[in-house]
């Protein structure tokens, strides 16, 4: 899960029915899941609220990375820049596709956990 933005009107809200949740939760635990989660503190459309809320409904099997603002790129596509405005987009938008950013370490750390799950 990467800076999940919905419901944009509830910071704290989160865009799952509750017998969903509970499907989820049942299955991270039954099979030995977990949910890595991204985001940039300073995001205002994923705020931590809602990181608090999805580790409140998942427990320790929500893993959540925050990143710091100053990790984002700071030349985003003109869509993120202007109707964004903030850092939101931890691997796409606001990648620094440099060696040592924090942003790549979260992207090699995301496909790591794909690679160990998937294999």
């Amino acid at each position: 899960m990467s800076q999940p933005s919905l419901p944009l009107d509830d910071p704290a809200g989160l865009e799952i029915a509750p017998e969903e949740l509970a499907a989820v939760r049942e299955r991270l635990q039954r099979d030995d899941l977990t949910v890595m989660a991204y985001r940039f503190k300073g995001d205002r459309v994923c705020q931590a609220q809602r990181f608090a809320a999805y580790s409140r409904a998942l427990g320790d099997r929500f893993v959540a990375r925050e990143l710091p603002d100053s990790a984002a790129n700071s030349d985003p596509p003109p869509f993120f820049e202007h109707v964004v405005a903030c850092p939101h987009s931890v691997v796409t938008a606001h990648l620094i596709d440099a060696a040592g950013e924090p942003t790549i370490a979260a992207r090699d750390e995301i496909l790591a956990f794909f690679a160990e799950r998937l294999a």
